[in-house]
């Protein structure tokens, strides 16, 4: 691989986007911690359901990951990042904690557990009983003081540290249940410098009923109501712009159908479906496995009025259902996209797979568009870090870590985020960079306009995503969907789509890469990273000569007998057709029903048109 200029400035703005990376980004992934996983976690819970003389057997188990998302985005918004980090550790408060349930069927007991993901200290209990359950009588005060006993053991609680906050009972027809909760005297964080705004606070409380403490929490940070609107306002400005780029959607997808309908006898699209058959293939087996190694929350998210057989079917056929569509958004815009790239890009050879189809997956051309990725992944994360970094600077922007707790649930995280990556990556890339590319320079006639075209409906397809304001994240993604456009017309589909891979996998691996975190999830997420580079390593050893083969339709038996049908006709008729171009004639045998893929070859092998590249 010779050191071209290409290459050396490749380098140099790798270098200093993971420059640009590290100063701003870095920071906000090395406070997390996951010294207790999983495993560890549902240990301690079962343990603590022992000691209070239950029998952890007789439940079924889920655990999950969460984190408390109002807190983050609160205290993100009202202190900064660099305090927000200071009041975590200066008051013990935990933003990640794994939530372990314990539950029978048909049944509305249940227990639940907040363990704290880097202590392993149970942070909250919940034990969920039945309204008409008895519980024997205690008066208010009574109930006040085991409270504070409690508190006091499990806590350390100070009573002349806060000041009490709720005092509540609520009487049932066989017990009363007593609530009581205690705000820090010296925590009271406004949301605005507007009057009346509301503050945060951070409390500990616990309910009663009985002798048994039916739940507690040991710091729970309450919001102002104030700020609950704000966020559902921005949330609100998000859904509008996500409805708005739906509809291009459809109209994409409306256009992708067109194209698969008219253009099916495409040569282009003929040689490649194969390929993007098994695409399509893979896609739909690796979701049904991203939703069997997240199968610890859907069994979370049972209900127990209903039977447990039922909901499991009801989600297999739902998991059926999306799995199948997913699939189909990588399979049609990729079909759609080879024709419409072929007709307007056919120069841009390494633009599509149809150039690899006709060449070798296992050359050194191939070695050098995947190492070319691994430089699109770098220089993606400096740019998103410096459009985020501006946009802290001057448009208040906050971005909610409630999305590392997205994979954490999976048994295997690291195997979610290369589902994920991969899917994602294929998915959008090959609709808005091979398909919509192509289709924009088919209607605008001009490549700057698709390319804006195509990266604002990519862009803002994200206007979901939590990062405030919610509509920062469709101009953020889009000067992503601008450099990888740049990258696909330089260089084609395999950079764009290994740099978009090794992003989202990044990202989706991060709190376990550069937090505290078990070994075992920290070279999974290197494994996983590396492969694109595994891919690499063998195309430069095994390095196939990269002919372009020539593109050929393939007959069935049945198409085998039209075609001598059809080339005695034409040399029975030759005389009528000599007056005609090889296009009028094409056009005028389809128009009667005739198969495209018989025309051609027929035409071909009388000589009336030469043969196919």
């Amino acid at each position: 691989m010779k050191l071209t200029r290409t290459w050396i400035l490749s380098f140099l703005l790798t270098v200093a986007s993971f420059v640009c990376w590290f100063q701003f980004s870095y920071p906000q992934l090395e406070f997390v911690n996951f010294s207790i996983d999983r495993t560890k976690a549902l240990q301690i819970a079962q343990d603590y359901l022992r000691q209070r003389t239950e029998d952890p057997s007789r439940f079924k188990t889920a655990i999950i990951f969460e984190s408390d998302g109002a807190a983050n985005r609160y205290l993100q918004q009202t202190l900064g990042f660099d305090r927000f980090i200071h009041f975590i550790r200066e008051h013990d408060f935990d933003l990640f904690y794994w939530v372990a349930r314990f539950f029978q069927e048909n049944e509305k007991e249940e227990y639940r557990m907040f363990v704290s993901s880097s202590t392993g200290e149970i942070i909250a209990f919940q034990h969920i009983i039945d309204e008409n359950e008895a519980r024997p009588a205690v008066e208010q005060e009574e109930a006040k003081r085991q409270v504070q006993e409690f508190l006091t053991a499990r806590f350390q609680f100070d009573p002349d540290r806060y000041l009490i906050r709720d005092d509540v009972v609520n009487t049932l027809d066989n017990r009363s249940d007593f609530s009581f909760s205690w705000q820090k005297k010296d925590i009271s964080i406004p949301w605005s410098k507007e009057e009346n705004s509301g503050t945060g606070k951070l409390l500990m409380s616990a309910t009663i009923s009985g002798n048994e403490i039916l739940s507690f929490s040991k710091n729970s940070f309450t919001v102002s109501d104030q700020f609950n609107r704000h966020l559902e306002r921005m949330g609100n400005t998000g859904r509008i712009l996500s409805t708005a780029v739906r509809l291009f959607y459809l109209v994409l997808f409306t256009a992708v159908v067109f194209f698969i309908i008219v253009r099916r006898n495409n040569l282009a699209m003929h040689t490649t479906k194969k390929f993007y058959m098994g695409l399509m293939t893979l896609s739909f087996f690796l979701s049904l496995c991203l939703n069997i190694n997240q199968f610890q929350d859907v069994i979370f998210q049972y209900h127990t009025t209903a039977s447990f057989r039922v909901y499991f079917w009801q989600f297999t056929v739902q998991t059926v259902i999306n799995a199948l569509f997913i699939s189909i958004t990588i399979f049609m815009p990729s079909l759609a996209g080879e024709t419409l790239h072929y007709q307007f890009f056919r120069e841009r050879t390494t633009g599509s797979f149809l150039h690899y189809v006709r060449s070798s997956f296992l050359s050194r051309q191939v070695t050098k568009a995947v190492a070319l990725g691994y430089f699109v992944f770098v220089v993606m994360l400096g740019i998103q870090a410096v459009i985020i970094k501006i946009g802290q600077e001057y448009w208040g922007v906050w971005i909610d870590h409630t999305w590392m707790n997205n994979l954490s649930t999976a048994y295997l995280p690291f195997v979610t985020a290369l589902i994920i990556g991969l899917t994602a990556s294929l998915a959008e890339e090959l609709t808005y960079r091979l398909f919509t590319i192509s289709w924009g320079k088919m209607i605008f006639k001009n490549t700057l306009i698709a390319v804006i075209f195509s990266s604002l409906i990519w862009g803002f397809s994200h206007s979901n995503y939590p990062v405030f304001p919610m509509w920062f994240r469709g101009i953020e993604v889009t000067c992503l969907g601008l450099f990888l456009s740049a990258v696909y017309l330089r260089w084609g589909i395999i950079p764009v789509i290994v740099g978009h891979y090794l992003f989202d996998v990044f990202w989706n691996c991060s709190e376990h890469l550069f937090g505290v975190s078990q070994p075992f999830y920290v070279y999974g997420a290197l494994g996983v990273l590396s492969l694109p580079l595994i891919w690499a390593c063998a195309a430069f050893v095994i390095n196939r000569k990269a002919e372009i083969k020539p593109m050929h339709w393939r007959l069935t038996k049945h198409q085998h007998y039209n075609l001598e049908v059809l080339k005695t006709f034409l040399k029975v008729h030759k005389q009528e057709f000599d007056s005609k171009t090889p296009q009028q004639i094409k056009e005028e045998i389809s128009s009667h029903g005739w198969d495209m893929a018989v025309v051609e070859i027929a035409m071909e092998d009388l000589g009336i048109v030469p043969r196919s590249e």
